[in-house]
């Protein structure tokens, strides 16, 4: 199973979904179902981005957690 782990980041990083929606571009509605795991197809790019802002790894945002 993969879990998104970006709640957790964002709670560390001290900012909000608002906050990276306005430096990365990625709407709200896609931060706000990868914080509630309700959206399992996000793309490159996204996960790119995120990084970008975070200057993070991939691994610091999914996780993949065996069944």
């Amino acid at each position: 199973m993969i879990e998104f782990k970006l709640d957790d980041l964002i709670w560390m990083k001290r900012t909000t979904s608002q906050e990276v929606h306005k430096a990365t571009g990625i709407s709200c509605a896609t931060l706000s179902n990868m914080r509630t795991g309700k959206n399992l197809n996000v793309s490159i790019n996204t996960l790119d981005l995120l990084c970008k802002h975070f200057n993070c790894k991939v691994g610091d945002i999914i996780e993949y957690i065996p069944d």
